[in-house]
This record gives structure tokens, sequence and C-alpha cells, in this order.
């Protein structure tokens, strides 16, 4: 073994010890005779399913582990508490360190006592529950909590009181919904849920004032047979005596109201110290649009489209959360307020109410300078770009936003270093440059009637053209784009995004040098890849999201793309029997268009363990299909492996396809791809987190290439060819944005023969690849 090989060890070795000596070696220095750490609570159960929901109950959790094996924090905070008081160890222990947890009986009681109560809402009426303290080696305990459950009681029968005849009726007419189920388990948090039902049922049939503390409940479980009848009272006397917003003797929570008037005002200012009456009106339909400006800010059609509250319409709760959300959708409001009022100058016998629209607008425009750096595998960049937007161009709640994207980059050459004389840029050697335009429009532009339900699902059409021009040393590429496409919700986890048409034209000019270098390489298909190239596909996309950012819990994201390219123009061409020129393709305006059909797909996991540490995993692979008008897949659109977010191992574009191998190869490409990646992610103090990480995958061709030996997809070999890496990163997390380092090395390469594609054992430490990106890989 080289010493260079025993030196790179040596330093993993030195790295893992520090992390076991500050884990485990002063974890306890500083503790005195009667105190000991809290190693672990451990769950005894013969209901396994409540298990996860009673862990989170325990009132004193043991000091937070990394990789589920390290007390990093606690070994920082006793190092830091060493030795004589600092300003800098004190900051280590408030910003890194984690104060010892030691073993608290009266929160073990505590705790004790909440499980029981948690067994007793979930229908265990009878659960016994008990604490043991074991003491172990080095001042250390466990808390064992052990629970016997008991048989659970069911719901049995569940009557209603009701005192209101119309509330009854309302009721009655949807028991088929109640989520109380004859043979269920008790449950009382199904109780509080089907309170939540009921409030929603009746605030949505017009009774506005109406509220939970007017809905009780009331068990009966003296049947001696683990049964329950359930008794739901609805009473004109609000449960909560020290509420007396609401007049009770009024009967105002037991009338349904319909709206009278709906007032717009566009120019509200929450902050004023005095209040601005709106000097002008404007009725448009049945709305009332009040403003103090010289003109109305926002079309008035614009806004009744996004509003769902309907003068001479019953209250609907569900209206007023709509129209919350399909304003705040439309980014042009800083502050949205909807109040309700009893309709004045009225007879009161009508019940009926105004209400008030009151948005504040944000800023129309804005500008932004976003400048980065990347480094990845050697590359060096700096993006920067520039953007404007102006979110009401129209009045319409139009967005249009323009930008300026450029580029500068140190990459590394795989063609003849002769062309290095051709460096033009003091240390880069490529650069980038190219404006956007697109403009995104609140609603469907579209020749046929669309259903008047709609406007729920927040449309948008979108409109948008880019020109790119990139210089490398090999050659000068100009991409050229034109698209428009619509976009719609179908509700909080779902999006639809349909390109009928999007257009590319890509021209490439390149350098006598690297055209030799191809001709010498002798792959036509390399060659033809190089080609100039016109583009026209559609697409559409599919996303389904169901993280909630309010809250801690496990979630998955899903992404599927359908790409097709070139069929109408092909089938055009057939239909008038034209032949193809040279007897090879298809042209438009004298260039050869692209027809593939291209699917992929995107899965990711969250699992999330608690605030400070989640366990990532995705699962990404695509195909691309070329067909008729062409032989193989444009560059463009062709799959790639390697780089920051995706084989970290590898540099970017410089993985398979299969088991080839030739490190003379300038960007690898291919026309299958497969990718899974597991990456575990924790805190290490506020700003920083820590993330280790496997990579795997490869990239594939859908047919035999005698220029790419091994690069071909085989069923039953690809299992092998699937390459393998591993790594650690740093997050530095500013809220705003994710700066993110990742080293990490190959464990499997399949470009080496078989019986030598394991090469972690083989690895120095230069062989290790960095990369540096913005946010997170995935």
């Amino acid at each position: 073994m080289s010493n260079y090989r025993l030196k790179s060890y040596k330093y993993l070795l030195l790295f893992f010890s520090a992390i076991l000596f500050l884990s485990g070696c002063s974890a306890v220095k500083k503790l005195n005779d009667s105190e000991y750490l809290l190693n672990k609570n451990i769950i005894k159960t013969d209901r396994s399913e409540l298990r996860e929901q009673a862990t989170a109950i325990i009132k004193q959790k043991p000091n937070r582990k990394i990789l589920g094996v390290f007390r990093f924090h606690l070994g920082i905070y006793n190092l830091a508490n060493t030795g004589k008081e600092t300003r800098f160890k004190n900051w280590v222990k408030r910003t890194i360190g984690e104060a010892p947890v030691k073993l608290d009986t009266l929160l073990t009681e505590k705790s004790r006592m909440q499980l029981k109560i948690f067994m007793q809402n979930k229908g265990y009426f009878n659960a016994s529950v008990t604490d043991t303290i074991f003491y172990k080696h080095r001042k250390k305990v466990n808390v064992l909590y052990e629970i016997k459950s008991g048989d659970p009681y069911k719901f049995r029968n569940i009557r209603y009181q009701i005192a209101d005849y119309a509330v009854e009726q309302i009721v009655l007419a949807d028991t088929t919904n109640t989520l109380i189920k004859t043979g269920n388990n008790y449950d009382a948090g199904i109780l509080q849920k089907e309170r939540d039902r009921i409030n929603t049922i009746l605030k949505n049939k017009g009774y506005y004032f109406f509220n939970q503390q007017y809905i009780s409940s009331s068990i009966d479980t003296s049947l001696q047979s683990n049964q329950a009848d359930v008794y739901l009272l609805i009473s004109k006397e609000t449960t909560n005596p020290q509420d007396d917003t609401i007049s009770v003797k009024s009967g105002l929570p037991f009338q349904p109201y319909t709206i009278r008037k709906v007032y717009i005002q566009t120019d509200y200012d929450p902050i004023s110290k005095h209040d601005i009456i709106p000097r002008d009106t404007l009725l448009s339909g049945d709305y009332t649009f009040m403003y103090s400006t010289h003109t109305l800010l926002y079309k008035p059609n614009l806004l009744v489209r996004h509003v769902f509250i309907k003068p001479g319409s019953p209250f609907r709760q569900a209206d007023l959360e709509d129209t919350y959300r399909h304003l705040q959708d439309l980014d042009n409001f800083k502050f949205i307020n909807i109040k309700y009022s009893l309709a004045k100058d009225v007879d009161p016998n009508t019940h009926q109410l105004d209400c008030e629209i009151l948005l504040t607008p944000s800023a129309r425009q804005d500008y932004k300078l976003e400048l980065e750096g990347t480094y990845s595998g050697g590359n060096i960049g700096i993006p920067i770009n520039i953007s404007y937007r102006n979110k009401n161009i129209f009045k319409g709640s139009e967005l249009l936003e323009v930008k300026l994207k450029a580029g500068l980059e140190r990459q590394l050459l795989f063609a003849d270093t002769t062309l290095e004389n051709q460096t033009k840029l003091p240390f880069f050697n490529a650069y980038e440059i190219g404006p956007e335009v697109s403009i995104a429009i609140p609603r469907f532009l579209i020749p046929f009637r669309l259903s008047k339900d709609y406007v729920y699902s927040n449309p948008t059409t979108n409109f948008s053209s880019a020109y790119n021009h990139q210089q490398r040393l090999e050659y000068i590429r100009t991409l050229t784009n034109l698209s428009y496409s619509y976009s719609w919700k179908q509700n909080n986890r779902v999006r639809h995004f349909v390109y009928p048409a999007e257009i590319n034209f890509v021209k490439v000019n390149l350098q006598p040098a690297f055209e030799q270098k191809l001709l010498d390489l002798g792959d036509p298909a390399l060659i033809k890849s190089y080609d100039d190239q016109l583009i026209t596909n559609g697409r559409y996309t599919f996303i389904f999201n169901n993280q909630d950012l309010f809250r801690v819990h496990n979630h998955a994201y899903f992404k599927l793309n359908l790409e097709f390219a070139g069929n109408s123009i092909w089938l055009a061409n057939k239909i008038q029997n034209k032949k193809p020129e040279n007897g090879e393709n298809f042209t438009l305006f004298g260039v050869p268009f692209a027809q593939y059909f291209r699917p992929d797909f995107d899965i990711r996991f969250y699992e999330v363990f608690n605030q400070s540490s989640q366990l990532v995993y995705r699962v990404a692979a695509g195909i691309g299909l070329a067909y008729q008008n062409s032989t193989i897949m444009p560059f463009e659109k062709s799959f790639y492996s390697g780089g920051s977010n995706d084989m970290r191992a590898w540099r970017a574009r410089q993985l398979g396809p299969g088991t080839y191998s030739d490190d003379q190869r300038f960007e690898k490409n291919g026309e299958i791809k497969m990718t899974g990646n597991v990456e575990y992610r924790f805190d290490i103090f506020r700003k920083l987190k820590g993330a280790t990480f496997v990579d795997a995958g490869n990239i594939w061709l859908v047919k035999p290439d005698e220029n790419r030996p091994g690069g071909a997809f085989n069923s039953s070999t690809f299992i092998d060819e699937i390459a393998l890496g591993a790594g650690l990163g740093l997050r530095f997390d500013f809220t705003f944005f994710i700066i993110r380092l990742d080293a990490a090395q190959k464990l499997k390469n399949p470009a080496k023969p078989i019986g030598e594609r394991w090469v972690a054992s083989k690895n120095h430490l230069n062989d290790t690849i960095i990369n540096f990106g913005i946010g997170y890989p995935f």
C-alpha cells in the first residue's frame, strides 16, 4: 500500500476518531454524583401502531445524534465548557453545542401520566403505564415506559341533541359522512374532528356567527361491554362562558345569513394612522370597487373572477377561503383582509351581511441581481442573473419578466490542448449570455369555452422567448426558444402543465481543431449531435407534492414529463407526398427537425425524523426514443449523468453510457437514464447543516453503437453496470438560499473491467470530486 493511500486513510481515521471523542468520551465528565445522562427512551407496548405518537408525548428527550450514533453537539458543548470561560466558548455552546440532558424524574412521572391520558383518549380506558429507570455504566440511564393497553372501547351509537330545528335538519341530513363509525375504536381526536366537520357544514350553510363552542359531546361508558355511546350536543349556550363576543340572546349564531353587498378596496393601507376614505367608486356587476388613486389599479373583471363571495348568495366559509387563496395566488397584494359586518339600514330580520375585501397592493415592479459561484469536479463558474418583473403590466395581474443570464466558466478540456491558445478571457475559457422574455396571464387564452368552474384551478397562460449564446473553445452554439403553455392547479397538491407548442432552434459552429478531433474519432452519432437542429415539440408535466411548510411530517414529491417532437411536421410532409432531402431527413427552413418521444419521472420521499434531521430517497429515470425523421436524440434532449445534482462522484456528463470508457470523449450522453439517491440531512448548528449520501445510477444507449462499445442497455446485465458513489456535504442555510458543498468518491465504477469495478479501497484523497452549488440537489 502506497504512503499516499496510508496518509489518506490516516486523515479519515483521525476524522472519525475526533467525532467519537466529541460524542462519547466527554459526554458525562461534568455530571455530579447524583446526576445521570438520559441515554434513551424506550416504549414497550402491545399496540405498535401507537408507538410513534406515544414517543412524541415523552417530555424529556435525549441529546440528539448525528447518523443516529454520534452525540456531536453534546461533545462540542462539553469541550467548550472546559477551562476558562470566554465569549467564543459561550458562542460555541449556544450555537453548536447542546447541554447534557440530565434525568429528571419529575418529567418522567409527568410523561407517564401523559401517556396514560393519551391511551384513554385512544379508547383504552383500562390501560396501565409504568416507568422503569435502568442505570447503565458511565452514569447513563435508559427509561422504559411499558404500556399495557387492555381492550379498547368501541363506538356503539351516536345520538344528537340539537336545540335548533333548522340546524338539526342540516346536521341529520349529512350523518352518512359522520366520522364516528359504529364498531370503530373510541378516539377523542375523532370527536374533535367531528366537531370541526359539523361546524364547517353550518358555516357553509350561511351560519356566519356559529362556532365550535356551541358543540359539545358526552360519552356513556357504563354499558360494561367495552362500548361507548356518544351524545353530540348543539346548545344555544356557548361552552365557553368567558366568550361574550356574541350575545347568545340575540340568536345570531343560529340564523343563516346572506350576502347583501360586496365592497372591494384596491388601495387599502392597513398601517395608516388615519382612515383614508376612498373618494371614488365604480360599480362592476354586483360589486362596488372603491379607490383613492386617480385610476383603478386593476381591471374589475380580473378581481371579480377571483372573488367567490357573491352578493345575494348565502354566506359560505368555503367561498371566503377560496377568495383568500386565489387573490394571494395573483401575487399582487401585500395584505388581504376580508371583513363581514351586519348590513346597516335594513330590517335586521332579513339577516344580511356586507362584505369588505381590503387589498393592499405590493410593489408593482421589482429588480433582482443574483451572483452565484459553482464548482463541480474542477469546473469553476460564475453565473449572473439580472431580472426585471412587472406584476400588473396591463392591469390584469399579468406578470412580465425580463431576464438576462450570463456566465463565465473555467472548464476542463477534453479536446486537443492546442485549443488553449485560443483563450481570450483571463482565467475563464467559456462564457454564455442570453436574454429571456416571458409573460404570464392569469386565465386561459384558448378559443373554446371552458366550464365556469375553471377559475377555481388558478389557470395561467404563459408565453416566453429566449436566446442563448454559448462560446467555448470547442464551439460556438446559439439556442433560440419560443413557447407557450398552460398551467393550473387540480388542488393544493397537484399541478398540471401543458406545452402545446415549443420551438427550439440550435445552431452550432465548430472550431477547426475540435471539428478535426470529431472526424478523427470517427463516431457518426457524436458528429451528428453537433449538427444544427430544429426541435418542435409538445410537452405535458404532472407534479404532485404533499409537503406542508407549517408542520413537520413525512412527504412525497412526484414529477412526470411526457414529450413528443416533430410528429405534426412529419405528417404534413407525408400528406403532401414530399420526399426527404438527400434521401435522409425532411427539413423545415433547410434544417432537419427532430422527431422523438421522451418520457421521464422523478420520485422523492422525505422521511422526517424531527426538525433537525431527515432521510431523503430519490428515484429518477427516463428514456428517449428517436424515430422516423431522427436516428439519434438531439444533444439538448439526451440524458447525461454526473455533476452536483446527480452522481456527485463523477464530473458532469462524464459517466457512461453503460460500461463505455473513453476519457477523450468530451460530453457523454445516452438515451436511457436511471438514478437513485439516498441522503441523510442533519443540523450541525443554526446556519450550518450536514449531509451524508449515496448515489447510484448510469445512462445507456437504446441500440448498440460500435463507436461506444458496452454502452447499450441490456436487461440481463444493467444491474451490474450501476455506478455507486458516496460522500459528505455541508449546507449553509441563509433562509432565502442555500449554499451547498459536497465531496464524493466513487465506490463502484462500471467503466472498469469486471472484477475490478469496486474501487473504494483503491481511492486516494485526490480522487475526491468537490461539488459546489446553490440549493439542495433534490
